[in-house]
């Protein structure tokens, strides 16, 4: 880790708990995909049928084609957490791999993280503002509805227990907390040049500070909202939201096996 980052230090207690979270989520995947792999024994040992695995990991995976023709709320719904989950656990992930393994004096470190020398970052900067916006934008979108159906509507055919009601929380808190950071942020003139980029960011901004909130409360959101993400993850393969990394491998397991 260097001294450039993307507008949040690390620090000596952020590693300590991120590391447990390592450690806690690699005993619940082991654990998981052991049980798992019990279970999809005939699929892992027939010839995998590449042309199926590549159809359906683009149609079943991440188009979901399957819930699109039973319904289409329900296509959405899930089509924008998956998608926005997704993106922002990507975005998450290629910051922590730039900023350990990519040397801070090279360009592309240059354009994707601010420092005291470049305070604003670069092109990358803004790719990443925008990136977190769209994808936390699917995310609470598809979790509204998912919330809707389940808690409102009280859909029929859905049965609540506990662990759906934790992960849609925690999902929720985190996209939200995720946005007033970004907002709280963009309250400091320093980022007015730039403020634009992240649209959402950019409007709650404006919000923040008609409400006379400003950036000095920044990093204790950041705080709260790192801490809460990952206990998620954490929790993820003990969790339903699981199935968000295990139900495309199965689905394209399926599809070999079947053609």
């Amino acid at each position: 880790m260097y001294d450039n980052y993307l507008y949040f230090p690390a620090t000596a207690a952020l590693y300590t708990v991120s590391v447990i979270t390592v450690l806690i989520l690699i005993a619940g995947v082991f654990a998981s995909l052991t049980l798992w792999m019990k279970g999809k024994a005939p699929s892992l040992h027939h010839r995998l049928n590449i042309p199926a695995l590549v159809r359906a990991f683009f149609l079943e995976c991440l188009l979901q084609v399957q819930i699109l023709k039973i319904s289409f709320v329900r296509w959405i719904m899930h089509f924008c957490i998956f998608i926005g989950f997704l993106g922002l656990f990507a975005q998450t992930a290629l910051m922590a791999f730039m900023s350990h393994f990519v040397p801070p004096d090279t360009a592309i470190a240059k354009t994707f993280f601010v420092s005291q020398d470049n305070p604003l970052g670069g092109t990358g900067a803004r790719i990443l503002d925008m990136w977190g916006d769209v994808f936390g934008l699917l995310l609470l979108t598809g979790l509204a509805i998912a919330i809707v159906r389940r808690y409102v509507l009280r859909v029929p055919q859905l049965e609540t227990i506990l662990k759906d009601t934790l992960s849609l929380t925690l999902l929720t808190i985190i996209g939200l907390t995720g946005f007033i950071c970004e907002g709280l942020r963009l309250t400091d003139p320093a980022y007015a040049s730039v403020a634009a980029y992240s649209f959402v960011g950019n409007f709650l901004a404006g919000v923040f500070t008609s409400l006379g909130w400003s950036a000095g409360s920044y990093q204790n959101w950041v705080w709260t909202h790192a801490l809460i993400s990952l206990f998620f993850c954490a929790y993820i393969p003990y969790s339903k939201a699981w199935h968000i990394f295990v139900s495309p491998i199965e689905i394209m397991l399926d599809a070999s096996e079947r053609a």
